[in-house]
């Protein structure tokens, strides 16, 4: 339903012309012809996307295969165990991400963009789905224009158009000009008409022909995706030698295939990849609670990784509730004849920002009367920091000091700015001319009228919010484009500790390695222009930081597309929320550091995961190599690996995902999951072949024996690879004892698997091992946690693999405390 504009608006907008807009009839017979815009193109996943990654992949496709066969020959027991896991992870996977996308989808229309049409000469705020054809939109500073059209009227009305160009410059509009829909505006106000809607819009076209979505990987998930892919390789490269193989030993058909069933089961870690989509989506969902939309469900391993945070004073360290305290005079005039040029030069803005509100909210209080009309107006812009508005025989200034105001010219006004600004104070300089200024640089020709001093509140959260940042062991970075002084003090009141502070100036002055030295050091950056906002996030970027960047205006747009992660507020402009990957729908930073909290949870979540699923698949393929190669049986049945995975891994990654049990902490894929992955994979399959040549002649020959004491020793090394995931190590005994609910839950599981199989031998195709062998099994289980221990304490021949696979640049130092959490 539509809602009417608030009276805020309807209070700005009886400074401009109002159109009479369509009637109510029109409008539905737009809508009857389709000429409205309710078109959105692409951008998330459709169902039938989900089904397809989730249940037509190659690696179903290949399995499915095998174990049609299998079915067709009438083994439905091994089609049953080696499908279930299967079947039940990609059709679990693919109901959760469908219901997390309908959540997420309902969550996003809460933060949908709004626009103020005419309709029957009344403003009428709408989704911008309700558009129609020939509406009248109105046009304000950070709107993004939802369809395309041509300029009704103007004022001042500047655009950018580089989302569509590729150049940065704005553009003027006048009346008549053409606008474009995913252009937006910068500075002054106007009315457009809609032309094009819908799927004829500018950006819908180019959306569709360019096939706007893209499957954004996340640095973990590229990582599982290459595994994924070598794995698949390994497949393609040694699946047809098990037909071979089969052929040599004169097996029968049925047998070869149950073997290559096996193997790529194996093989390919499907699971972990349904884990990882759902972790994410899960995240989304867990932080979307505190307020947080996530846009980007990937976002979510991007608040694990941040380093530092970026955001600007105003709105996050303040209130962003400017009231003006005082108006100190500066020439003869009185003070009711400067607050009536004040009342003149805002009454007269075509846009009312958060400072001018205030000074209006100030000079109005008791009327609005003006004695001039403009005859035109230089917009205030964050370029120039100041705007001008230009009447008959007077031009009036008003905008930083530093930027009207000369110090040598005017010392003592300039000193007493100074001040007020040490205190915290925000302060404007109201100036005249004679003339209209020649170019954007005006230091020194205006004659300073006033000094207009304003407040903001701090935050009563603010300082538990940095110290929560600071607790994530987030460096925090205040970019802002208020004054130094200002931004200095503010900050100190907030909790931070100044560890350096420069202004846009000496930064522009300092080339790209001064720059990169001084942004790691310094945590205050003030009077900052757009680009140069974007430059301190590169150059951050560049010394190896994962940066965030909080934002809410047209200022902020280029550093925030700079950034590893966008973070917008919802009542900021809209162009800022579209590029957005989280969107603060309660406007408070505050809930931020839970959404970074959980953020790193559910990676966490991923990397334990991969943990299990990786090392298994390595140990087994393996195995099966050094079994081939032995010229020996196969060592497991379909139906023994797939029972051995399912209670003492799938479970427990289970358990993991939905984070009922959680991982010990991980700060880096390389050395805290890779390195595991490597030592303990090789270390397990080495023991396993071991294992493996004893029992064989030891049972003399006895391949069910054989089969049945792999899948004991399998079993027990799934439980201990969950126990090595939640930090229990044999060589530190306490931690046993500190995560004792997990090592007993796990051996619970492990022994359940275990006893099944003795209790139904024939479904498990198992034969019990004499004593010996369990005996020489549990010893040699007890030797493969102390052997996978020890490579992981020292990580000797570990270090001097990733010596010989490093860039030549240098080598790797084990005592390195990399930054990101990738190396």
């Amino acid at each position: 339903m539509d809602q009417v504009a608030s009276q805020k608006q309807q209070t700005a907008l009886r400074k401009r012309p109002t159109p009479q807009g369509l009637t109510a009839a029109e409008v539905q017979e737009r809508i009857r012809q389709g000429q409205v815009n309710d078109f959105e193109a692409r951008v998330g996943r459709t169902y039938g996307e989900i089904f397809r990654d989730n249940v037509l992949n190659l690696f179903n496709i290949v399995l499915g295969t095998l174990l049609v066969i299998v079915i067709a020959s009438g083994d439905y027991t091994t089609a049953f165990f080696a499908g279930f896991s299967v079947v039940s992870n990609s059709f679990l996977g693919m109901i959760q991400e469908i219901n997390a996308k309908r959540k997420l989808d309902r969550l996003a229309t809460l933060s949908q963009q709004k626009v103020t049409v005419f309709r029957d000469g009344q403003p009428h705020v709408i989704p911008k789905t309700q558009v129609v054809k020939d509406d009248v939109i109105l046009i304000e500073p950070g709107d993004r224009l939802v369809v395309d059209g041509k300029v009704l009227w103007s004022d001042s009305l500047e655009v950018d158009e580089s989302l569509l160009t590729g150049e940065s410059d704005s553009i003027y509009k006048e009346e008549g000009a053409p606008l474009y829909s995913g252009s937006f505006a910068i500075a002054g106000t106007g009315y457009m008409v809609a032309t094009r809607v819908g799927k004829e819009s500018n950006i819908n076209k180019l959306s569709v022909i360019a096939k706007q979505y893209k499957r954004v990987l996340t640095p973990t998930q590229k990582k599982i995706n290459a595994m994924v892919e070598i794995s698949v390789m390994i497949m393609f490269i040694l699946g047809p030698l098990i037909f071979v193989r089969g052929y040599l030993d004169t097996l029968d058909f049925l047998p070869i295939v149950r073997n290559a069933v096996v193997f790529v089961t194996s093989l390919v870690p499907q699971g972990l990849v349904l884990v990882a989509i759902l972790s994410l989506t899960i995240g989304a969902i867990k932080i979307s609670r505190h307020q947080t939309l996530v846009q980007r469900v990937n976002a979510v391993e991007s608040l694990a990784n941040c380093t530092v945070l970026c955001f600007d004073k105003t709105g996050t360290l303040t209130r962003n509730e400017l009231a003006v305290d005082e108006i100190i005079t500066l020439n003869d005039e009185t003070a009711g004849q400067i607050e009536q040029k004040l009342r003149d030069y805002i009454n007269n803005l075509a846009h009312l920002n958060h400072t001018a509100q205030a000074v209006a909210d100030y000079v109005n209080r008791d009327t609005q009367t003006v004695s001039a009309e403009k005859i035109k107006e230089i917009p205030f812009s964050s370029a120039r920091k100041w705007g001008a508005i230009i009447f008959e025989g007077e031009v009036l200034v008003m905008g930083a000091p530093e930027r009207i105001l000369s110090s040598s010219l005017h010392p003592a006004i300039f000193e007493q700015a100074q001040q007020l600004q040490q205190a915290g104070k925000r302060v404007l300089a109201f100036a005249r001319m004679d003339e209209a200024p020649p170019s954007d640089q005006i230091l020194g020709q205006a004659q300073p009228i006033a000094l207009v001093v304003m407040s903001d509140q701090i935050r009563e959260d603010i300082q538990d919010t940095l110290q929560a940042f600071r607790d994530e062991h987030i460096d925090l970075k205040v970019i802002s484009g208020d004054n130094i002084e200002t931004v200095k003090a503010i900050a100190s009141l907030s909790g931070m500790n100044i560890t350096g502070a420069y202004t846009g100036e000496q930064l522009d002055a300092m080339s790209d390695a001064e720059l990169q030295a001084v942004v790691q050091e310094a945590n205050v950056f003030a009077r900052v222009e757009p680009d140069t906002k974007r430059r301190i996030v590169a150059a951050l970027q560049q010394q190896g930081e994962y940066v965030a960047m909080t934002g809410d205006g047209v200022n902020d747009v280029p550093a925030l597309k700079q950034a590893d992660l966008a973070v917008v507020m919802n009542d900021g402009a809209q162009i800022s929320k579209d590029i957005g990957d989280i969107v603060l729908l309660n406007n408070a930073m505050s809930t931020l550091p839970r959404a970074f909290h959980e953020g790193r949870e559910i990676t966490q979540t991923i990397y334990g995961t991969t943990k299990m699923f990786i090392v298994r698949n390595v140990y087994n393929i393996l195995l099966f190599i050094f079994v081939f190669f032995m010229a020996l049986p196969f060592p497991i049945t379909p139906i023994q690996i797939s029972w051995a995975a399912f209670g003492t891994v799938n479970m427990p990654a289970t358990f993991i995902a939905f984070g009922w049990v959680r991982p010990k902490y991980m700060a880096r894929f390389r050395r805290d999951v890779i390195d595991y992955v490597v030592t303990a994979g090789v270390l397990m399959a080495w023991m396993l072949a071991l294992h493996y040549i004893f029992v064989y002649f030891y049972s003399g020959g006895d391949v069910a024996i054989v089969r049945s004491a792999t899948t004991i020793y399998i079993c027990l090394l799934g439980m201990n690879i969950v126990w090595a995931v939640q930090g229990v190590d044999i060589y530190e005994p306490h931690t046993f004892r500190k995560h004792w609910r997990i090592v007993l839950l796990s051996s619970v599981m492990c022994a359940l698997t275990i006893l099944a199989m003795y209790g139904w031998p024939s479904l498990f195709e198992f034969k019990a091992p004499p004593v010996g062998v369990g005996v020489f099994t549990t010893v040699m289980f007890l030797l493969t946690m102390v052997l996978v221990s020890h490579g992981m304490k020292y990580r000797y021949l570990l270090y001097r693999l990733w010596m010989l696979l490093a860039p030549s640049r240098g080598e790797i130092n084990p005592d390195e405390q990399a930054r990101t959490p990738f190396i």
